[in-house]
């Protein structure tokens, strides 16, 4: 799914994504702040999620290069979406 496959005013999955990670990174910065102490658990899945939206975006990025390459070789005129 690319950008161009989200219709205006819907929100991607790895946009969501972003911002529940935000949302997350904003929660434990807050409760630092405030010296509360982070369960292991909140530790382990922000960086889990972090690493989930590092792979998104290394797989959206390889499959964009792998689709130009693919369309540079073989001529095919880009997709018109309308």
């Amino acid at each position: 799914m690319s950008a161009e496959d989200v219709t205006p005013g819907t929100v991607s999955p790895r946009d969501g994504l972003v911002e529940q990670l935000r949302q997350l990174e904003a929660f434990v910065a807050h409760a630092e702040s405030a010296g509360d102490g982070m369960p292991a658990e909140a530790v382990e899945m922000l960086a889990r999620l972090k690493e989930i939206v590092h792979a998104l975006d290394g797989l959206t990025s390889s499959l964009g290069e792998s689709v130009a390459s693919t369309v540079a070789q073989r001529g095919v005129p880009p997709r018109r979406t309308s």
